[in-house]
């Protein structure tokens, strides 16, 4: 640009100069030492996080696909869904985000160029720059940091705790699948013992023996017993999809096999002792909670100080005018809390501080009461099983031997004897469904006390409530 005599003006010199003292007046670091510091800053952060998946061995797929060669186990499903499972990379990415949100909440705003040209009408043009750097950020740097800090702690608390979710998850995706095929099994003796009257019935009509009434009911009671296992079938295949999901799997990798069957004791390795005070100080929630109140506590802090100190920059102002020299000089700005004395940031910052601690209190009693529902669940459940396996089932195999024995000494007919077995294996049926919500139980508080909160527990598997005594003696 030139002034009204034609001649060239010396403006990038005069903005260095403007630069270096404005430079001079807020101590900035050099561009060097900002950088250093950046890359410190980065690289602490990046050690408080767990290595993400993408992190890992880049042959992570092969390691995957070698745990599904051998029939899966409910630590394999757990590996393989912390390797495989896209979900978990989002959660990383979460962190990196608050990551990013804790540097930049470290750096110092940008300073501000401005520059007037007044354009005279008797000729001449006026100039004047401005270089200025709002000075009261250096105060509030400090603080932006501290409450960037509890949120990202906050998330890397509740990153956590979804792994954890995801870790039980899988557990209890691994028992459904189990109990389903085990119901499964039943279902097929229930079939075969169907089969059996439906064959003696059969030889029973063809001699004369009974009537067409018990040849009907006995066809009925196998048609009845192929539909309860085409049930039990379809409950199985579905119960392979959930476990599918949480374990990233598609195409050929879904041919997996299964292992294992549920543990006859779900109280084996689980403490009962003092669970509602180590659930509390477990709780990934609660942590996350609390890093969210002193995250509102540094946030109301931050409002009262901005209160007294409304926003300001600091700075060098030049002038020309049109034939004279140049003029340099300071340059303050100041927000006048005239109209706005920011008593409603203060008060909302101060309403959300006090509505966090009510949320954690609430979330406390609620840690608590699930820890004892959970407990009381589990060991109620554990005593259903043990009387079912110490009482029951030998009272009714006992049954099932003394009728055999009678049939032996033609007592008694074989449809005695079938009844009797098909009442058994009604029993085992409802076993197996109990001993499937007794692991749920279990995995629920596991989970609770390993700092989850078990969101919900998996459906319940359906239970064959049709009447599997369809024996009829033959007259």
């Amino acid at each position: 640009m030139r002034d009204r005599g034609g001649t060239e003006m010396q403006g990038p010199p005069l903005c260095a100069a403007l630069a270096l003292a404005l430079a001079a007046c807020t101590q900035l670091p050099p561009e060097n030492d900002r950088e250093a510091t950046r890359l410190d800053l980065s690289q602490r952060l990046q050690a408080d996080l767990p290595p993400s998946p993408s992190d890992l061995d880049p042959a992570c797929s092969s390691e995957v696909l070698a745990l599904l060669q051998a029939p899966l186990t409910e630590d394999g499903a757990v590996r393989i869904a912390l390797l495989n499972n896209h979900g978990v990379r989002a959660a990383y990415e979460r962190l990196g985000i608050h990551r990013a949100d804790l540097v930049q909440a470290g750096l110092l705003r940008n300073p501000i160029f401005d520059g007037d040209a007044r354009f005279l009408f008797d000729g001449g043009t006026e100039l004047e720059l401005g270089l200025a750097q709002p000075f009261l950020d250096l105060f509030y740097r400090p603080l932006r940091e501290r409450l960037a800090e509890h949120e990202f702690a906050k998330a890397k608390l509740l990153v956590t705790g979804e792994l954890v979710h995801l870790v039980f998850t899988a557990r209890r995706a691994i028992a459904n699948l189990l109990a389903a095929q085990q119901l499964v099994a039943l279902q097929q003796q229930a079939l075969s013992a169907a089969v059996a009257a439906h064959e003696l019935t059969l030889e029973l009509h063809a001699a004369g023996n009974t009537t067409d009434q018990a040849l009907a009911a006995a066809r009925v009671g196998e048609s009845a017993a192929r539909l309860d296992l085409a049930e039990a079938e379809q409950a199985a295949a579905e119960a392979r999809e959930p476990l599918q999901q949480l374990l990233g799997l598609w195409g050929a990798a879904t041919t997996w096999t299964i292992a294992g069957t549920l543990g006859e004791d779900p109280l084996a390795g689980v403490d009962l002792e003092h669970v509602e005070a180590r659930a509390v100080a477990a709780s990934l929630v609660l942590g996350a909670q609390r890093e969210a109140a002193d995250s509102a506590a540094q946030s109301a802090g931050l409002e009262s100080w901005r209160g007294w100190l409304p926003d300001g920059s600091i700075g060098l102002s030049a002038l020309r005018e049109p034939g004279g020299d140049w003029g340099l000089g300071p340059h303050l700005a100041l927000e006048l809390p005239l109209f706005d004395h920011g008593t409603g940031r203060q008060a909302k910052a101060d309403a959300t501080l006090r509505e966090t601690l009510h949320q954690h209190v609430q979330q406390a009693v609620e840690v608590r009461s699930r820890a004892r529902l959970l407990r009381d669940r589990l060991v109620l459940l554990a005593d259903r099983l043990r009387f079912s396996r110490e009482i029951h089932r030998p009272l009714r195999a006992d049954v099932v031997r003394t009728t055999l024995q009678h049939y032996n000494a033609m007592q008694i007919g074989a449809f005695d004897v079938l009844r009797e077995q098909q009442r058994q294996l009604a029993d085992d049926r409802e076993r197996t469904v109990l001993l499937y919500h007794a692991h749920l139980a279990r995995l629920d508080l596991l989970e609770l006390l390993a700092g989850g909160l078990p969101r919900h527990a998996a459906p319940p598997i359906m239970v064959v409530t049709r009447d599997t005594s369809t024996v009829t003696e033959g007259h």
